[in-house]
């Protein structure tokens, strides 16, 4: 089903034979994401904590597959002349009785179709869509890292305009404690 249409490009409902392609995209655009993440930890952190059973490639697709089987209708592609350029995920949840919340989850866009606007006309749908089920509120979550930068320029240019600064903090146990001296109390 098409949701949207803007110069010669679609919007619409993913297929199962859409995956492989949503992976790709995903890859592509979550790379430079998880190389900021590394940095920002350390290599000897994000090895301690990663699953030794699963690559973030597959952590990071399978999100987009767990999503796609129990909400297809949750996952939407942007598709030009018969190429999938983009993609988009959402949930809706339930908060209380009676409140639900629209979140965006994974998105992205191949990097030759990337600041030229698809990234907003997705989101703009989607924010419809919420509006559509009757939601007040809508909320996604993203870094503040350099890699993020693109990102938080479209959901600001689409109206997200309340963040809540966060901080990550990590120590690697295996080294010294600076912060502990013999004599505690």
């Amino acid at each position: 089903m098409i949701i949207a249409e803007k110069e010669g490009a679609i919007l619409r409902y993913a297929r199962k034979d859409d995956m492989s392609q949503i992976d790709e995209i995903t890859i592509i655009c979550y790379t430079p994401i998880h190389e900021s993440w590394v940095a920002i930890q350390s290599e000897e952190i994000y090895e301690a904590l990663k699953d030794p059973n699963k690559t973030w490639e597959d952590k990071k697709t399978g999100q987009n597959h767990e999503l796609f089987a129990e909400h297809p209708d949750w996952v939407w592609v942007l598709e030009k002349n018969s190429q999938i350029i983009g993609f988009v995920t959402f949930k809706i949840i339930n908060i209380v009785a009676g409140k639900k919340l629209g979140i965006i989850e994974n998105n992205g866009v191949f990097p030759e179709h990337a600041g030229t606007g698809w990234g907003k006309f997705m989101y703009r749908h989607v924010l419809n869509h919420f509006r559509d089920q009757g939601l007040h509120v809508a909320f996604l979550e993203t870094g503040l890292d350099d890699s993020h930068i693109p990102a938080r320029r479209a959901y600001e240019a689409v109206g997200f305009d309340r963040m809540a600064p966060v901080a990550y903090y990590w120590q690697d146990l295996r080294m010294n404690n600076p912060g502990s001296t013999t004599e505690e109390k």
